[in-house]
């Protein structure tokens, strides 16, 4: 039978902001949760888990979200002798918050509040459950701990945001705390290798309470929350402004809305990252705030709804967790995760206000290839592009907003899809304002704006057309963005040469032809540039490179310019020449991979240059791996990455 008897305050006002409120098939989704343990979530319990993430309140009644195993790190720890009763048995590890948080001082142990939601990563199944612990019973060592809860609330959760992982026990973890800071000083920031991992983490485990005023607690009693969040590593973003408000973006999901809810009626909520290569745990608890709108959108870009956490209490812990992800199988990232959305603050950006946004005309169309094209556009307003900055077009003008759903099996990704896209510009005005940009692009099988464009591109090049004036293609331009941009200044001194590293894999290079006729056209003189490229397609891509250098040849010849280009293929390079210039570029070849090996090869350039890589994660790895063995630290190094 439900649980609940209707939404709780915290969960009525964020219902109406976003206006689920007035979503009938929603209105009593409050009745989903049941009041006791289904007999498949409890085999479920029993039989799948290798860890369970669980929140408890600490004596300030702030969450703080715990990481329970057993002590080999095997299944099984769980059992459920009743129907509404789970039995915990976990050997947990120093700095882990259940130990100061079970019984601390004189707290009373039974009755206290616990949620949590068991996660069988190999399947993205997910089942979450809240009550109170009604019984506890010490072990021999005072870090093993078996007690029993008796569940009030459980419902079955949406997997859509699970990566895929495969565990195994991992018995010879041996734990180790490097920060354990249970309160924060108004000065004070997380430490970087925290940040560091924040960052890089694709999984979180929100945990959240609810506590009740006198005159709701019959009705609504107060109880606590456990829930996942997930998405590509890198989703949530910490401010670099204070170094401790952490922000983690809602995705479309159930529309249920009760972690949100009670973050909205009582401001406070955990987040506990797990490295399941490493074993590392990170738990947090802060001050937490609800972000709709406008408000969202001012932190985090394009972003509808966001949750802010003030972080008050963080510990860190190394080798924790006794089952590690098995070195042998491969991770499914959901398909289901949008793009990293990073924080206004982040990365310099000119956005446009929805009331003034410039719209931007499809002027022509050059295709390179059957996947490769560059689209020329022209904007309403004159726009102003640093070279290596990238546009971000919205596409509702062409495709409409996107209606709800809450899975996709068939096309997962659309279910998040508000048709923005960010593309590098790979031309460059002289004056930095203009109204024209191109954007060369790669089709993404199945993609909805490059499917649509390049669809376009190949009826136009059977119809022979040339202008796109016409056809009234438009679309609006959201903003201008980046920071992987050329300098403004090429010399330090009279006489002094800058020395630049461009590492391009594949479409990678877009910003660098950028760059490069920026150089040639406005800052002629003083570059000594390095262009590697990898890539599968050589037939294609250096024509385009080769082009800028033909439309300014005396540039190139400038006695202070300087570039070497080198080509990683593993297929055929075709013999090319530069027009016009000489012998003033070198282009050399090499039938591979490009290699860390190469690149440590030529240690004192990579030293000595100010290094841009771009180009997908395996590629960028390469470059920056072999940084690190040149002793250089990696954040020296200027990264653009494909997903936005």
């Amino acid at each position: 039978m439900p649980a609940l008897k209707g939404w709780h305050p915290g969960e009525r006002s964020i219902r109406h902001k976003l206006g689920f409120d007035a979503i009938p098939a929603t209105a009593q989704a409050y009745t989903w949760i049941t009041g006791d343990l289904p007999r498949e979530h409890a085999k479920f319990h029993s039989e799948k888990l290798y860890f369970l993430p669980l929140t408890t309140l600490d004596e300030q009644g702030r969450p703080w979200g715990s990481i329970l195993c057993a002590k080999e790190g095997k299944q099984g720890f769980i059992s459920v002798p009743r129907y509404n009763t789970m039995s915990v048995r976990t050997k947990l590890w120093e700095g882990d918050p259940f130990l100061d948080n079970l019984g601390c001082g004189e707290r009373e142990v039974e009755g206290m509040l616990v949620a949590g939601i068991g996660v069988e990563v190999a399947t993205r199944r997910r089942n979450k459950f809240a009550g109170k612990v009604v019984e506890v019973r010490r072990g021999k060592s005072s870090h093993s701990v078996e007690f029993d809860l008796v569940v009030n609330e459980a419902i079955g959760e949406c997997p859509k945001y699970i990566t895929v992982r495969q565990l195994v026990p991992f018995p010879r973890a041996s734990p180790k705390v490097v920060h354990k800071r249970p309160t924060l000083s108004k000065d004070d920031r997380l430490a970087e290798d925290a940040i560091s991992f924040i960052l890089s983490s694709d999984t979180v485990f929100l945990g959240t309470t609810y506590s009740a005023f006198p005159n709701d607690a019959r009705v609504y009693p107060s109880h606590v929350g456990m829930n996942h969040r997930g998405g590509r590593p890198g989703f949530i973003r910490v401010r670099p402004s204070d170094g401790r408000t952490i922000v983690l973006p809602d995705f479309s999901g159930n529309r249920i809305m009760t972690s949100l809810g009670n973050i909205e009626a009582t401001p406070l909520a955990s987040l506990t990252f797990v490295n399941f290569t490493t074993g590392d745990v990170l738990y947090v608890t802060g001050n937490a705030t609800n972000l709709v709108g406008p408000e969202s959108q001012a932190i985090m870009p394009f972003q509808n709804t966001l949750t802010t956490i003030y972080v008050t209490g963080y510990t860190l812990i190394l080798d924790a967790l006794p089952c590690r992800e098995d070195p042998a199988s491969n991770i499914q990232p959901s398909p289901y995760s949008p793009p990293i959305r990073f924080l206004a603050e982040e990365k310099p950006s000119s956005l446009f206000d929805t009331g003034k946004t410039p719209m931007a005309t499809l002027l022509s169309i050059d295709m390179h290839s059957a996947t490769i094209a560059t689209f020329t556009w022209e904007s309403s307003e004159e726009l102003a592009i640093n070279p290596g900055q990238c546009v971000i077009l919205d596409f509702t003008t062409l495709f409409g907003s996107r209606q709800y759903q809450h899975m996709a099996p068939t096309r997962p990704s659309s279910v998040n899809d508000d048709f923005l896209r960010t593309w590098t510009v790979s031309s460059a005005a002289k004056e930095r304002k203009t109204h024209m940009f191109s954007l060369t692009m790669r089709e993404k099988p199945g993609g909805t704006v490059t499917g649509a464009l390049f669809s376009l591109a190949r009826s136009l090049r059977e119809s022979k057309r040339h202008d796109m004036r016409e056809m009234a293609v438009a679309v609006k331009v959201a903003g201008v963005m980046g920071e992987f941009c050329l300098p403004t200044s090429p010399r330090t001194d009279e006489g002094s040469v800058k020395k630049m590293v461009w590492i391009a894999g594949g479409i990678g290079v877009t910003p660098f032809l950028s760059m490069l006729r920026a150089v040639l056209e406005g800052h002629s003189g003083g570059w000594d540039i390095t262009l590697i490229l990898s890539m599968r397609e050589p037939e294609v891509i250096l024509p385009l490179v080769f082009s800028i250098l033909e439309g300014a040849p005396d540039a190139v010849k400038e006695p202070t310019f300087s570039l070497a280009i080198h080509v990683f293929s593993k297929g055929s390079v075709p013999t090319l020449a530069v027009e016009g210039v000489g012998e003033k570029v070198m282009v050399e070849t090499h039938l591979q991979r490009l290699s860390k090996e190469f690149l440590v090869g030529r240690g004192k350039l990579l030293v000595e240059s100010e290094v841009y890589v771009c180009g997908p994660g395996s590629f960028e790895k390469v470059a920056l791996e072999a940084v690190a063995e040149l002793g250089r630290s990696v954040g020296d190094v200027r990264r653009e990455g494909f997903e936005f």
